[in-house]
């Protein structure tokens, strides 16, 4: 009987919403017979939404708005929208004329006017999902039209640029959207390759980290069963026993750091890669804080990564600085952190024995450059070293481009997302990213512009 119930409400409801559509249909109808809008005047508003529909880039809407006009009409035009920070900016400025006074942003919250010989119509979009647009509209609407009429309008011309400023509106409210879902859809795409580079691939670390633990607790219990089983009253058993417990308690506390550690790591990863902020603006929004860039991110990240090079048969060289080196930058230290993971997540794949001693190691750099973003703005730089031959020169313009691996990268696992990963940081940060070989081997290297310490 209840299922009978609720089929009845779904035929009652879908009924509803067919009287509504008719309803609103009939209405238009009745609206475009009040118009009186002549053949040419519906022409020109069937061919603007046709080709609003065509054209893909917002550009092209731009001039599509203001070319109707004039092709139609032979009415000179210009177009206003707002941009992100707020402020009305002209479009497609190469056609028509420039207004003596451009409009404000205060005014697209006034109704339709005349102003020095010039309509000024709002552009206004739909009032639904406003919050959901890259920019933020005065009340409905988006921009201005601004129309340069040679002879006085007639009050049928006024309510027709009024009506086809509206149209201007709605097709400018849905490609803003448009834009912005693709956006959003591209960002949550690429934060699935940076979860799965930068939290899921280093943590089957745990893997390892277990079983050594494993290990331990296996040694753990043979102590165990000599002291409850064995010849305790032996001196030298009893004493060889309280040796391996206490070498195996050192061990086990080291192993605990680690984890721990590695486990601090991957929180911090996953809180910055999964901000609600991320997901509402479509692309990654930084949370600055002024930091330390050797203590809070760099040391971290090599003593996280020191345990898997030294598995590896690589020495690692601590960072090398001078104490009185400015490494002070205004910077999100959890993204940050994972740029240097990255590289050194490289350095554990592909350190290759230096050419001349057959050594392996790696080594990271705290370099203060001087004007390295123009004059009296510098930078502070961290550079990752790992001997091994050179890049390939063919593959070096391309190593920081997405899903770009290089000639040295077989037999290793790898996405190549990391070195993009790397780039789109630290250009959000204004940074530079870059790499060369020198006598230490393969540099890596990002720079931060250095902030002074806040008052």
């Amino acid at each position: 009987m209840s299922s009978l119930t609720e089929q009845g409400r779904a035929i009652t409801a879908q009924a509803a919403g067919y009287a509504s559509v008719a309803e609103r249909i009939g209405a238009k109808v009745s609206d475009y017979g009040s118009y009186g809008f002549s053949p040419r005047q519906t022409c020109a508003l069937n061919v603007f939404f046709d080709l609003a529909q065509e054209f893909d880039s917002l550009e092209d809407l731009y001039s599509l708005a203001v070319l109707v006009l004039k092709q139609f009409f032979d009415l000179e035009a210009e177009l206003y929208t707002l941009d992100p920070s707020g402020s009305l900016v002209r479009r497609s400025p190469d056609l028509g004329p420039t207004t003596a006074t451009p409009p404000l942003p205060g005014e697209l919250a006034e109704q339709p006017a005349f102003r020095d010989g010039e309509y000024r119509i709002p552009v206004r979009g739909r009032s639904a999902e406003r919050s959901s647009l890259p920019v933020t509209p005065v009340g409905d609407a988006l921009g201005m039209l601004v129309v340069h009429p040679r002879q006085p309008l007639t009050d049928h011309q006024i309510l027709y640029l009024q009506k086809y400023a509206n149209r201007v509106g709605f097709q400018l409210h849905n490609k803003l959207m448009f834009f912005k879902n693709r956006e959003h859809i591209r960002f949550i795409r690429s934060l699935v390759h940076d979860i799965g580079h930068n939290v899921i691939v280093p943590n089957m670390y745990f893997k390892l980290l277990f079983r050594q633990l494993e290990g331990k607790i296996q040694s753990m219990s043979q102590v165990r069963e000599t002291l409850l089983h064995g010849d305790c009253s032996s001196t030298n058993v009893l004493a060889e026993a309280m040796h391996q417990l206490g070498y195996l308690h050192e061990r086990l506390e080291e192993q605990y750091s680690e984890i721990y550690r590695h486990f601090q790591q991957s929180s911090m990863f996953l809180e910055t890669l999964l901000r609600q902020s991320h997901f509402d603006q479509g692309h990654y929004v930084l949370q600055k804080s002024h930091i330390d860039l050797l203590q809070r991110v760099v040391l971290p990240q090599v003593e996280r990564f020191k345990g898997r090079l030294e598995e590896k048969g690589v020495k690692v060289c601590m960072p090398l600085y001078d104490d009185d080196t400015p490494r002070l930058v205004l910077a999100d230290t959890g993204l940050i952190s994972q740029v240097i993971a990255n590289l050194l997540s490289n350095a554990v794949k592909y350190t290759r024995p230096d050419p001349d001693d057959e050594s392996l190691t790696m080594c990271c750099r705290i370099v203060f450059v001087e004007n390295a973003f123009g004059e009296g703005k510098p930078a502070v730089r961290v550079e990752v070293c790992t001997s091994g031959p050179p890049v390939d020169a063919a593959d070096v313009p391309h190593l920081f481009e997405p899903d770009f691996r290089g000639r040295n990268t077989t037999g290793e696992y790898g996405t190549g997302h990391g070195l993009h990963f790397v780039r789109e940081i630290v250009d959000l940060h204004g940074g530079h990213t870059g790499y060369h070989h020198d006598v230490c081997g393969n540099v890596f290297w990002f720079e931060l512009p250095y902030s002074d310490p806040p008052s």
